[in-house]
């Protein structure tokens, strides 16, 4: 095999374009030409439209499910095998924790030369009960045993496949999230208020925007009942932006009603121009329960705001307190509204600690370096004496 012949295929579940999909389709489309590229995914969707734009063969596997289905699952298995044998796939990056696991058995079992997973945070930390547990981590360590290389994020993930999943040191890399730092840049001078008026927000309101899905792991509602608490000593001269859409959003809608905040909260769903929008804003939050090493947060400091998250794994990797942004215990709306009440009064701050953030993120978080870094990694793995899988 030579590299102008490499076919490299990456593997996700949903074909929505939110953060851990962008790291495959940023990944792929950054590859040089040599390589033959493909996508895998569930079903249809911005993910995949995008990807076709970007000249990547796209292929979906229906049988994918998120849930654990043993027979749905078992067809999976047998799909993405028989991908992988009948295009002689010679590259097989998977992403999610169970598609990973899935992705990973399938290209083992098909003989692929190359197989390299990235952890974008583990499920069985936060399982609901020790089987639960159990399970999770019995398919992470089966889906490592796998892979030739395991991408972590971050040292703690990496501390998780070392000392609980007992993966070889040589297998697990620990490989930072990178951004566009072109795309997603500071807005030039007066560029804010007209980004405002294109895009039909308040140009007199402090914006405090929130990218990601609505739904329980990103917390949306720890947002919404903090800015509610805002309130209760009058306007605090800010609106809130909100940009996704997912299963709580109803709930979300109807408790910023029952405030009378309707006119300030700002429901955008899900948005192709968050670069815009990022650049429209003064301040960016997340307040996630878990994370990996979310992207939103990287594209909110590279864009020059200053960030409040959640302190959690991932996150506190990403954000040194005080230094550029702010941490905040997850799921203490209580906290989180103090944060914000004290960056809406000091607007120096504000700027003083997105500069520090833009300047972070160009110095460890450029896409480029990421992705010569991954196709480094490829290249190392396909040498003939890295072929053979070692426990």
């Amino acid at each position: 095999m030579t590299v102008s012949t490499c076919r490299i295929a990456h593997l996700q579940l949903l074909p929505l374009l939110t953060g851990v999909q962008r790291v495959s389709l940023d990944e792929l489309e950054r590859l040089p030409s040599s390589f033959i590229r493909s996508l895998i995914c569930q079903g249809e969707g911005a993910l995949t439209a995008e990807a076709r734009a970007c000249g990547i063969e796209v292929l979906t596997a229906p049988h994918l499910q998120r849930s654990i289905r043993p027979l749905a699952d078992g067809r999976a298995l047998w799909q993405l095998w028989r991908y992988f044998h009948a295009r002689n796939v010679d590259v097989v990056h998977t992403h999610s924790s169970k598609t990973g696991v899935l992705g990973r058995l399938a290209a083992c079992l098909a003989g692929v030369p190359c197989i390299v997973h990235t952890v974008h945070g583990f499920a069985f930390p936060a399982a609901r009960s020790g089987l639960q547990r159990r399970l999770f981590q019995t398919m992470e360590w089966l889906g490592g045993r796998c892979a030739h290389r395991v991408i972590c994020l971050h040292e703690g993930d990496a501390r998780i496949c070392l000392e609980q999943l007992k993966l070889p040191a040589h297998k697990v890399v620990v490989l930072p999230n990178g951004v566009d730092l072109d795309k997603y840049r500071p807005p030039a001078t007066d560029d804010r208020l007209s980004l405002r008026c294109q895009l039909g927000l308040p140009r007199d309101r402090v914006l405090v925007t929130m990218v990601g899905r609505l739904w329980e792991q990103k917390d949306p509602g720890c947002l919404v009942d903090a800015y509610c608490a805002l309130w209760e000593d009058g306007d605090p001269g800010a609106d809130l932006v909100l940009v996704g859409d997912g299963e709580l959003q109803p709930l979300l809608e109807e408790r910023v009603a029952r405030a009378g905040l309707a006119e300030h909260v700002h429901f955008l769903g899900w948005r192709s121009d968050t670069p815009e929008l990022l650049r429209a804003s003064d301040m960016f939050v997340l307040p996630s329960r878990w994370e990996g090493m979310p992207l939103a947060i990287l594209e909110a400091m590279a864009t020059g705001l200053a960030v409040v998250v959640s302190d959690i794994p991932g996150n506190r990797h990403l954000v040194s307190h005080a230094d550029h942004g702010v941490l905040f215990p997850a799921g203490d709306h209580v906290a989180l509204g103090k944060a914000l009440q004290c960056l809406l009064a000091q607007q120096d701050r504000r700027h003083a600690l997105g500069r520090a953030a833009r300047l972070h993120v160009e110095t460890n978080h450029d896409i480029r370096m990421r992705v010569r870094h991954i196709e480094a990694l490829y290249h190392q793995v396909l040498q003939p004496q890295a072929l053979v899988l070692s426990d």
